[in-house]
Order: C-alpha cells, then sequence, then structure tokens
C-alpha cells in the first residue's frame, strides 16, 4: 500500500511541474554557488602557500626589519644581521638566512593616448637572487617569461605592468627614483610578494592598468639609479629553518604561534641597541599584499557555506510547503490506508523519498555546472582582476562537503510534512475538516467595516498563519543575496570612493628625496599652487604585532568645513590639538573596535622601539585600514621626519612638467579615482549576476508561495464563483492580496538583507580591511519595489487559473 501511495505522491509531483523545475533549480543553484566559491578559495589558499613555501616558490621572508626613515649604507647593514646572527634570541626556531634589500619609490615614463609621455608612480626593487622572498617566474603560466636581472641595466618587469602596458622581454623602458632618467632592458616578466596584490601603497583597492609599475633589478642597477652607495638598504629579510605559522590578524582571541610573536619582539628590542633608527620589526602578518590575499581566500572560506546553506535553505523552505500541499490533495488516499490498517510508519517513507529524490536531481545539475562553468569562471573572473595565474583542479573533497549541507537542508524540510502525513485522521478527512478553516472570530470583527473584497482578502491570507509566516519568510531570505550584494556595494562605494572624493583635495602627491621639499614647494610656488606638507608613519603597539598607519597633518578639518587637503569625518569627539603635554590623536572607527579605544582614552603606542602615551579625542569614520592622525609637528618629534611627502593642490590644469625631475615619485588623485571606477566597471557583470540570481530566486518563491496560497482557497474561490461573484471583483482581492503580502515581504527582505548584511560583514572584517554598512533609503526602497512588483505581476497567473478551474469539482464536497 505505501508504494501505491508513493507512485502516487511521485505522479503528484511530476503534476506540478513548474514548481517542480522551480525547488530543483533552487538546489542546483545553492550547490552551484558553494562550488563555485569554495573552489576559488581552496584554490587561492593553495596557490598563495604554493608561492610562499612550496619548492619552485620564492621562499617568503618569516620576519621583517623596514627602516621607514631612512637608508642604510653597507657597514650597517652588515652590523644588523651579524648582530642578529650573534645575537639570536632563545627560541624554538633557528636563524637560516639574513639578508638586506632595497626598495625605493620611484617612476616609470610611458607614452598616453596622445603619444605624450607621461610618468606614473613605481617602486622598484634590488634584489641580487638571494634565498629569500625571490621574484617569482612560474613556468606553467603564459603571465611570466625570461630570467632574472643579472647586470645593472637590466630588470624584470611585473606582470600586471607588462600585461597592461604590453611590454615584452627585450623591450627598453625609461625610470626613475629620485635622480634623472634611466633605461634598462625588460629581460623578464614576474611577479614579487609585496604586489601580489596589484595597490599603490595605502590603497586597498587593485591599481588600474597603467597607473602603477614595480620591477625587479639588481642592488647595484638600483643603488646607480638612486645615486646611492653600493650595499645601501632600507629592509633586513629574516628567515628561520622549516615554515612556521604566524599569528593572524583575523583572529584576536588567539595567537597561532606565541613563539614567532616572541621572537619577533625580542628582535625588536635587539635592534633597538644596534641600531637608532625607528625601526618596524614584524612577520608576515605585516605585508599587505600577503595579509589582504590570505584575508580575501579565507573570506571566501567562510563565505561558500553560508551561501549553500542559504540557497538550500529557501529551496528546503519551498519544499516543506510544496509537501503540506501534496498531503492535503492526497488526505483521501491517506485516509482510506489508514482505515485498511496501514501503520503510520509505512506512510511516512514516501515523504522523505520525494525531497531526497529533488535534492539529489537538483544537486547533480549543481555539481555539473559548478564544475564546467561555475568553478572555472570564478577562478578565470578573479585571475583577471587579482592577475596572478591560478590552478583549477576539481576538489571532489569541496564537492562532497557541497552536496552534504543541501542534502541534509532539503531532507529535514521533507521530515515535518512526512509526520503530518502519518498522523492525519481518517474521520476528519472524510468530514473535509483538513481543508475547511474558518478564520477566528475576532479577525471577522477586526475586518468586518472594511470594504468586502478588501475584508475577504485579509481573512483567507490568515487563515493559515503558519503558512503566510513561512510565506513571508522564505520573501525575506530570498532577497538576502541580492539585497547583500546591493548594500555591500553601495557602502563599499561610499566608504572607498567617497574617501577619495569628498575628504580628499588635493591634485598630486608628490614624494621628494630627503632633503629636497625645498626644491619642490619652489616648484608649486612657481606654479600659483598651494601645498601641504605630510608625514605617513608605521606606528607600532604595545606587545601587539599589528601596526597603524600614521598620518602627520598640518591642519584639521571635517567635512562641514573642508579647510585643510585630507578632511577627517568626526564619529565621535573631537579634533585634536597640537603642542600639549600629551600628543592628542585621532583614531579610526575600526582601530576603535579592534584595539576597544574611545575618545578620552589615553593609550600607549609605539614609534619604532620606544613607547609614547598619547590621548584619543575623537574616532573618525571611513576609513577601510588602520589609521591615526597626528599633528605634523606632534608626529615629526615622534619620528624625526619632516615629511614623506607633499599633498600639491591646482587652481587649474597645470602642467606638470619637471616634477618627475625634483622628486622619487608621484601619483595623481585622478588615477586614483579612476582605478576605483574600474574596478567598479570590471566587477559589474560579475555583481549584476548576482542580483539577478537573487531576483530569479525571489521569483521562484514567491510564485510558489503565492500558487499554493491560491490552492488551499481553491474550495474558497470556486464557491465564490458559482454564487455569481464576478471575475473583476475576484482580481481586485487577489490584487490586495498579493499587494500586502508583496509590501510586508519586501519590508522583511529589507529587513533580512540589511541585518544579514551586517551579519555577513561582521563576521569578514578584520585588522587590514574594516568597513560598515548603514541603512541606504534607495538599496531598500529597490528591495520593496522588487517584491512587490514580482508579487502583483504575478496576479495574472492566478487568475488565470481560477478561470480554468473546474467549479463543480471543487465545490462538490462542500456539503461535508
Amino acid at each position: 500500500m505505501s508504494v501505491l501511495l508513493t507512485k502516487r505522491l511521485a505522479r503528484s509531483l511530476w503534476r506540478t511541474k513548474l514548481r517542480l523545475s522551480a525547488v530543483v533549480f533552487m538546489v542546483a543553484v545553492g550547490v552551484f554557488a558553494g562550488i563555485s566559491f569554495g573552489t576559488y578559495a581552496n584554490a587561492a589558499t593553495s596557490l598563495y602557500d604554493g608561492i610562499y613555501d612550496g619548492e619552485e616558490g620564492i621562499n617568503l621572508a618569516d620576519i621583517w626589519v623596514d627602516n621607514p626613515s631612512g637608508i642604510w649604507n653597507e657597514s650597517s647593514s652588515q652590523n644588523i644581521c651579524s648582530s642578529i646572527e650573534n645575537s639570536w634570541p632563545e627560541s624554538v626556531y633557528e636563524l637560516e638566512n639574513c639578508e638586506s634589500r632595497l626598495i625605493l619609490n620611484g617612476m616609470m615614463f610611458i607614452a598616453d593616448s596622445d603619444g605624450e609621455e607621461k610618468a606614473i608612480p613605481a617602486v622598484w626593487h634590488g634584489i641580487d637572487e638571494g634565498l629569500i622572498d625571490k621574484v617569482w617566474m612560474p613556468t606553467y603560466s603564459e603571465l611570466s617569461s625570461g630570467r632574472t636581472a643579472e647586470n645593472p641595466d637590466e630588470i624584470v618587469l611585473d606582470s600586471h605592468v607588462a600585461k597592461a602596458l604590453e611590454i615584452q622581454v627585450e623591450d627598453t623602458i625609461q625610470i626613475s627614483s629620485g635622480y634623472g632618467k634611466s633605461t634598462y632592458k625588460v629581460v623578464g616578466i614576474g611577479f614579487h610578494s609585496m604586489h601580489l596584490y596589484f595597490a599603490t601603497e595605502g590603497s586597498s583597492i587593485p591599481a588600474e592598468a597603467g597607473t602603477f609599475a614595480t620591477g625587479y633589478m639588481t642592488s647595484e642597477g638600483l643603488e646607480g639609479l638612486a645615486n646611492l652607495s653600493a650595499g645601501s638598504s632600507n629592509i633586513i629579510l629574516i628567515d628561520v629553518e622549516g615554515s612556521p605559522a604566524y599569528d593572524l590578524q583575523s583572529t584576536t582571541e588567539i595567537n597561532e604561534n606565541p613563539e614567532l610573536t616572541n621572537l619577533v619582539n625580542d628582535i625588536s628590542a635587539l635592534m633597538y641597541e644596534v641600531d637608532e633608527s625607528p625601526v618596524s620589526v614584524y612577520d608576515r602578518s605585516g605585508v599587505f599584499s600577503v595579509e589582504v590575499l590570505r584575508a580575501d581566500a579565507e573570506g571566501a572560506s567562510k563565505m561558500y557555506p553560508y551561501v549553500t546553506g542559504m540557497i538550500a535553505a529557501i529551496a528546503g523552505i519551498t519544499i516543506f510547503l510544496s509537501l503540506q500541499r501534496l498531503i492535503q490533495s492526497q488526505a483521501k488516499e491517506i485516509a482510506v490506508l489508514r482505515t485498511l490498517g496501514v501503520p503510520k510508519m509505512a506512510i511516512m517513507p514516501g515523504y522523505i523519498i520525494a525531497p531526497l529524490f529533488i535534492g539529489l536531481f537538483g544537486s547533480l545539475i549543481g555539481v555539473l555546472l559548478g564544475i564546467y562553468v561555475g568553478a572555472p569562471g570564478m577562478l578565470s573572473f578573479y585571475e583577471d582582476i587579482i592577475g596572478l595565474p591560478i590552478k583549477y583542479e576539481a576538489d571532489f573533497e569541496l564537492v562532497s562537503q557541497i552536496v552534504i549541507i543541501a542534502m541534509i537542508i532539503v531532507l529535514l524540510a521533507g521530515i515535518r510534512p512526512a509526520w503530518q502525513a502519518s498522523r492525519l485522521q481518517p474521520l476528519k478527512v472524510f468530514r473535509g475538516q483538513h481543508e475547511v478553516k474558518v478564520s477566528s472570530r475576532k479577525l471577522q470583527r477586526l475586518t468586518s467595516k472594511l470594504p468586502a473584497t478588501v475584508g475577504l482578502s485579509i481573512r483567507s491570507s490568515l487563515r493559515k498563519p503558519m503558512r503566510v509566516g513561512f510565506t513571508f519568510f522564505a520573501v525575506g531570505i530570498s532577497m538576502l543575496l541580492f539585497g547583500a550584494m546591493l548594500f555591500m556595494m553601495n557602502s563599499m562605494e561610499d566608504s572607498l570612493l567617497g574617501n577619495i572624493k569628498d575628504k580628499q583635495s588635493w591634485d598630486v602627491q608628490a614624494s621628494a628625496p630627503i632633503g629636497g621639499e625645498d626644491a619642490v614647494i619652489e616648484w608649486v610656488e612657481n606654479k600659483e599652487g598651494k601645498y601641504e606638507l605630510l608625514i605617513n608613519f608605521p606606528i607600532g603597539l604595545v606587545d601587539d604585532n599589528r601596526e597603524l598607519m600614521a598620518y602627520g597633518l598640518d591642519d584639521f578639518s571635517t567635512l562641514d568645513d573642508k579647510s585643510s587637503m585630507i578632511a577627517v569625518e568626526l564619529y565621535d569627539g573631537k579634533l585634536p590639538s597640537s603642542n600639549n603635554g600629551i600628543t592628542q590623536v585621532l583614531i579610526d572607527q575600526g582601530t576603535s573596535e579592534f584595539l576597544g579605544w574611545d575618545s578620552g582614552d589615553e593609550v600607549s603606542i609605539m614609534v619604532g622601539n620606544t613607547i609614547h602615551n598619547v590621548e584619543v579625542t575623537g574616532v573618525t569614520k571611513g576609513e577601510v585600514s588602520r589609521t591615526i592622525y597626528f599633528h605634523r609637528a606632534d608626529l615629526s618629534e615622534l619620528t624625526g621626519i619632516e615629511s614623506t611627502s607633499l599633498l600639491i593642490q591646482f587652481s587649474d590644469d597645470s602642467s606638470l612638467d619637471g616634477l618627475s625631475n625634483i622628486t622619487v615619485g608621484y601619483s595623481l588623485k585622478s588615477d586614483s579615482i579612476k582605478t576605483f571606477e574600474s574596478l567598479l566597471e570590471q566587477q559589474q557583470q560579475f555583481i549584476a549576476s548576482v542580483q539577478f540570481l537573487g531576483i530569479i530566486i525571489a521569483v521562484a518563491v514567491l510564485f510558489n508561495t503565492l500558487l499554493m496560497n491560491l490552492a488551499e482557497r481553491d474550495t474558497e474561490l470556486a464557491t465564490l464563483r458559482v454564487l455569481g461573484a464576478p471575475m473583476k471583483k475576484i482580481g481586485k482581492m487577489m490584487f490586495w492580496e498579493h499587494l500586502g503580502i508583496g509590501l510586508i515581504g519586501g519590508i522583511l527582505g529589507a529587513i533580512f538583507a540589511f541585518f544579514g548584511t551586517v551579519l555577513l560583514i561582521q563576521s569578514q572584517v578584520q585588522w587590514a580591511f574594516y568597513f560598515t554598512i548603514e541603512p541606504q533609503f534607495a538599496a531598500t526602497f529597490t528591495i520593496v519595489g522588487i517584491i512587490v512588483g514580482i508579487s502583483v505581476a504575478l496576479t495574472p497567473v492566478g487568475m488565470w487559473r481560477i478561470r480554468k478551474m473546474d467549479l463543480v469539482d471543487k465545490v462538490k464536497d462542500l456539503s461535508q
């Protein structure tokens, strides 16, 4: 008997092909999305591990000693490495190698669209291929070629630059680093660990093609370019035996390797004795490119189970509602079986098997699409953005994990309907009490004074509150995907682009050679421009390996009174004043959140190896990276540096001729804006695809739930037609009902999307990348409008169904 019921269930499901297809589609989409995101996360993680520590990798350093305020000569560099080797702290890790490096800002000269010479900011590395942090030139990819530099006039150009500017091996380029132009021959194209995430210093956005360059030459070649003595350096690289883990910035509760953290602190203390320069000592977490790419892979790893689970949950709700409707349509068959003595447990299997088959079929489609379309497409998309060669291999362990998540959710969705089916009471079924449910008298009184159509709509909609509740919940959760993308992109645009456009009014930021500020100031004055001096300097924390970027400003101003070239947006507190007994500073909202610092607190920071106390007078908002603001005079006193760059503002489109001859390098604000706009345009297709997918899911959910709401009231609607109710009145009733469901569902969808996005972002943000989601009227109105539009647009479908209804068949059992 149970076999017959299962066959009957299968035939009933097959008759609702459209609804069945929608459920299978949602399961497939969940599996497809999970495999796509998961494959990227796994591929990215294995890629970076292979680059840093693989046999064909670069042997990334374990500890960096950075001198941001000057350059060591050859004897100082050798003395530092010797002191570290001879006074190696007591540790479980043994020193393997210590190498000095020279890294300088500079310029690269290219031709613009008009054929005119254009200078773009650059970073040049002096690398005599040693044993640590080598240039990565993978042989399996067309993105790299050639060999490393061996002669002073040779250079390996970064693949990001070579691809963007169409430069090939054997081409020549012109570059500089503060002391005139020099011509170098490109002998190779490759990558470097500091620029795998190819962004200018201080920027969280990948640089647009043709706005930034990096290259890797011999130490002699860079020393000649910058007119420095042989053996000069400003970075010390330390490699220890093995591949130790390091403390991740995203895990504030635990320290992944206290031993390495202690070693970093001991070397920092040793540097205080060896050299007077304010140095910064850090592990891999302090390298921006390394940390951003690690955080990106970690974020994708965290996200794909949620995406899969969310979409599978939507499918589960739809399966749950569909099976409930099927139970109602098969109630008489079940009642007959129960009357004939079929046990309850014999009725349940069919309603468990049905969602399993739906889940398996949907999972199969999702797996095929994910492996052959989604995963390669996702990797190709990110390869275009990041510019790194990513290998693709199907990960069947990941596929199994995704399918299991989907199947568990789908199976859970079928348990309650199966339990309900096994407990149907035959007497109630034969009396028709399982179909007809009169609304409560209280609800009748509340709607009695409303127009008849409106009152009937409300009473019929709320007759089964659980069904209505699931409808609203399903609609709300269906908008998570679309709404999260909408809120997230709007907030990121406000944070990143608004931070450049609204808060900064400079046109050019120029870096002068040490002691060369006067020449740049004279050049600006001859151009009748304005300037402000700026200090950027890394600030350490006491007993913490994380760092903040300090901004030393000549003057402070807010968005309401933008009197300086860099304005701040105060979230709390007040602007600091200069020349106080204790140095006053501003911190960004992310720093306040992670460190627990608030306005009025007196906190300790480290400049080099020296501890200083400062007073936090206010908290700013909008910064993506961790930032602390000083008055330049106060920061200059702490660091011994007058400035690291100049902010220049012109009243008109002044020519920049001659600026490259007196600066180490400069960047344009217009290039920064263009970079972000280009990134948005590049991601637009992906964003539009995700948003379209979210809308399709919402349509499927609304179609299923609204159609089932109508199907549950077939007898009621047929009775109205038999009693002479015109189709116009019924259509009006359905319109108001769908409008109400659309409005409430849209509002719930916007709430779900907003708080879901907030929770998602809270799980993703960390020290290297922080921003917040704020309520947005435009995004909220868009979500509500889409849900209302879909809901109202489905009214004609309901009208068509009523017109095709067999009135005699629907009302013949009403007498019961």
